[in-house]
């Protein structure tokens, strides 16, 4: 029980970067099995999957660690509060190891079943006998972090004799002195641009030239193949998006085949609209990258026409301001009783990342959006995206307007109207005159006072009169343009 004692004494650690590895922590000794000091670590089980990704980012010995083996306790088990219980374990272990497919390598018995290759190239130089692995482990007492047990660190083989990497002289001209795999990266950017329509060989051609251009391969990306192009090109034609014919079980089967991508999810109901929450691990990084201290910018006019379930994007912007779609928020409607839930979820998502994330603002462009909830959430100031507000104006002008002449006279009306409110030179109270000195245009009229004056002010106001809940709703958030000067 005292080394029970003294693990948990251990600080958690949640360092600040996205990716981090063993040398950004600092290690912890404690007695452990048949008296060897066990090198622990303790930081978020959410922030495992970082430091995966993290360690093997070594340009000495560049490799990649996959689970070896894992153990699970069933949600539904019952179990004791034991201080040394654990909910899940995980072994990682190099992808050069445990087994040694090299000539005269040690291969385990259960992996007897491997058939050696003709040439001295692909599979067999990627199992190497590597001996570093670590253990993970999540605690009943603690299950929101991870005890890390990191005792086998060296790149080095059962003979202590580095076994890949610039180090090996064996691996030259093999796979070995490269990762094991492609990164992330470049497999997003394979998958984006089969999507598209780019075919396998436009892609081969673009990254030999690229390749051909620096000098040869330095790095595992620099061996991209065909073969493997042509994979993934196969993997997206044989796919398939229905994975049921009932939409409530396809969906609940995707969403608990990628749970690491789901924030978010409200299942069909009586009570409750359906809502589902996507952020991939990517999104969630450039949301983290491009998001703090900067803006998130809200758009949800995708699919409001055509989708019985739109599509709202949240969205932030790059250093050339080019907008990156960061999450994806499925529901019939974006403003009803789950906004601040869905919300906090996608917040608390990005602080578990990165605790000193801050966002500085947060633009809106639809007046049933819950800016009180924005607020209350991201501690962020809320603008308005007056060129969407603008569009919807001038959608229904034409829709309900049939004279063009009036059209024109309520566009120079609004434009002025919201100008000089934005300006602090006039109040809302322009709107009243607005609705009255244009009482031909009753049908845009009532449009606008239902939609604007009243629900937009109405739903981002705590207050019972409606002046001072148009004050509060419009006037603390001014258009997108004032944010930049």
């Amino acid at each position: 029980m005292a080394r029970w004692d003294e693990i948990l004494s251990i600080p958690v650690q949640n360092p600040p970067t996205l990716e981090f590895s063993a040398s950004d922590i600092v290690w912890s000794k404690v007695g452990g099995w048949r008296d060897n000091l066990d090198r622990l670590a303790l930081i978020p089980f959410a922030r495992v999957d970082d430091f995966v990704r993290g360690e093997p980012a070594n340009k000495d010995c560049p490799t990649r660690f996959h689970v070896e083996a894992r153990r699970r306790r069933p949600p539904q088990t019952s179990y004791k509060q034991k201080v040394d219980g654990i909910l899940e374990y995980i072994l990682y272990w190099c992808s050069f190891g445990p087994d040694d497919h090299r000539k005269g390598g040690i291969v385990r018995p259960s992996r007897t079943t491997y058939v050696p290759k003709k040439k001295n190239a692909g599979r067999p130089n990627t199992k190497r006998g590597y001996t570093c692995h670590f253990i993970v482990k999540r605690l009943i007492s603690e299950p929101s972090v991870a005890l890390i047990i990191y005792n086998q660190d060296k790149h080095v083989d059962k003979k202590g004799l580095p076994c890949h990497g610039p180090q090996d002289k064996k691996a030259e001209g093999t796979h070995a002195m490269f990762a094991p795999y492609i990164s992330e990266d470049l497999r997003l950017r394979v998958l984006s641009l089969l999507y598209v329509g780019v075919s396998v060989e436009t892609i081969m051609q673009r990254h030999n030239e690229s390749v051909e251009r620096q000098g040869g391969p330095c790095n595992r990306d620099d061996l991209l193949t065909h073969r493997y192009v042509r994979r993934q090109e196969k993997s997206i034609r044989c796919s398939t998006f229905e994975l049921d014919t009932d939409d409530a079980v396809s969906i609940n089967m995707w969403v608990e085949s990628h749970l690491n991508q789901v924030f978010f999810f409200e299942d069909f109901s009586d009570s409750e609209p359906f809502t589902l929450g996507i952020q991939t691990e990517w999104q969630l990084q450039q949301m983290i990258r491009f998001g703090n201290r900067s803006l998130v910018a809200s758009d949800s006019r995708f699919g409001t026409n055509k989708l019985k379930y739109p599509v709202h994007s949240l969205v932030v912007f790059n250093s050339d301001n080019k907008a990156i779609p960061v999450a994806w928020i499925i529901t019939p409607r974006f403003a009803n009783a789950d906004a601040h839930r869905r919300m906090r979820a996608l917040y608390n998502r990005v602080r578990t990342k990165d605790p000193s994330w801050k966002l500085a603002g947060f633009i809106v462009d639809h007046p049933l959006t819950d800016i009180l909830t924005i607020r209350d959430v991201f501690q962020c100031s809320v603008l308005t995206s007056f060129w969407r507000v603008r569009h919807a104006w001038l959608k229904n002008r034409i829709k309900r307007c049939m004279e063009t002449e009036l059209r024109v006279q309520i566009s120079k009306w609004l434009g002025q109207t919201v100008y000089d409110i934005c300006r602090g030179q006039a109040t809302v109270g322009l709107f009243e005159v607005l609705m009255e000195d244009f009482l031909d245009g009753s049908s845009f009229m009532d449009y606008f006072k239902a939609t604007w004056e009243l629900d937009y002010c109405n739903k981002n106001s705590s207050t019972g009169k409606p002046r001072d809940m148009c004050s509060n709703g419009i006037l603390p958030q001014p258009t997108e343009s004032q944010a930049f000067e």
